[in-house]
């Protein structure tokens, strides 16, 4: 134990002292250099004028690599096209970031071959330390922009995603997390954890308590108090969802306070306090019976993955109310949502 963190202690020593580079040492023979110019072009961003005159299930499909020419491209390529893919937030929209790259290799080939790629780690590794190098290097947070800001995260929830943090030493990293402290501490950003590694104060997404909530029927819920984002990770968050998905309306910020499933079935309020994982309950004798046609006050459940409630009904055309994860809470075109249209819905009454 000694050993380890005497270990650990030199490694932090070295990362302060030579600017955070030494524990990325590069590999002579391997060419790990991140190039921003090699790249493959998007179409569109939410930045364009037409973006707004598309759906999101819309311009998924028009944004989406062809497999073939996601599998040509080297691992760093492949990187940095999954970074800028427009719709990479959806991993947020989650319970976890797992779960959100999962999801978005449903609907990206880019995400789903980069995630089988052995390099990943070596590649992210290097990427993360230029890009930390470059936020060290700017006087304030007034010259980073919201693009900036997530793109750390996205990086930093790939370094939790198991078949990438699994290649890492614990070395590798307690200095990655102290790289994220030094950016959260300049720029009151969210720190990354792994493992609680070194960290004792809590992050974003940790568990605070437990509780229960009940059903109709009084079956008891689990139900976590997790600790909140920063206000300038709920601003980043905010300014990213609203500008992906110009169909949805926010109606409260991003938060680990609650939700989805917390917001469906338990208390649909931007007070409530519980992240509820598992609202499955409900639905097996809990006071719900699933439903067809849907009318508005319904609950709607994308299975294993999302909840939400039933805003309006007009035709084919559904309206619902939903929490996106650690995100915002949106009313929005059923289908115009980070989750897969792929994924079975069902309806349900009380």
């Amino acid at each position: 134990m000694k050993k380890r963190l005497m270990a650990c202690i030199l490694v932090i020593t070295m990362l302060l002292s030579v600017g955070a580079t030494t524990v990325f040492a590069d590999d002579a023979t391997t060419s790990l250099v991140y190039d921003s110019q090699n790249s493959f072009n998007f179409s569109m961003t939410p930045k364009s004028k037409e973006w707004k005159n598309y759906s999101s299930v819309q311009l998924k499909e028009m944004l989406n690599i062809p497999l073939s020419t996601a599998e040509k491209m080297d691992t760093a390529t492949l990187l940095k096209t999954v970074l800028d893919y427009p719709f990479m937030i959806d991993i947020f929209a989650y319970d976890n970031t797992t779960q959100g790259f999962e999801g978005l290799s449903l609907e990206f080939n880019g995400a789903a071959v980069l995630l089988q790629r052995a390099d990943l780690t070596e590649n992210l590794k290097t990427i993360y330390k230029n890009t930390i190098e470059k936020m060290m290097a700017v006087e304030t947070k007034n010259n980073i922009s919201d693009k900036e800001i997530m793109q750390k995260k996205f990086m930093e929830s790939l370094f939790v995603y198991p078949k990438v943090s699994n290649m890492l030493s614990q070395d590798e990293k307690y200095a990655i997390v102290e790289l994220s402290k030094q950016i959260s501490n300049k720029f009151q950003t969210s720190p990354l954890v792994m493992e609680r590694t070194a960290v004792t104060a809590a992050a974003p997404g940790d568990i605070l308590g437990y509780g229960y909530v009940y059903t109709p029927m009084l079956q008891q819920v689990l139900v976590l108090r997790l600790q909140d984002l920063t206000s300038a990770d709920k601003a980043s968050i905010n300014a990213s969802y609203d500008a992906a998905y110009p169909t949805a309306t926010r109606l409260g910020t991003a938060t680990y306070n609650y939700n989805c499933h917390s917001y469906a079935w338990y208390l649909a309020s931007t007070g409530n306090t519980w992240w509820m994982n598992d609202p499955s309950a409900y639905m097996s004798g809990g006071g719900y019976t699933q439903v067809t046609p849907p009318q508005a006050g319904d609950k709607v459940y994308w299975t294993n993955t999302h909840s939400g409630i039933v805003y309006s009904v007009n035709g084919s055309n559904i309206t619902v109310t939903s929490k996106w994860g650690a995100a915002g809470l949106y009313r929005h075109p059923i289908n115009d949502c980070p989750y897969s249209v792929i994924i079975v819905k069902t309806f349900w009454r009380r």
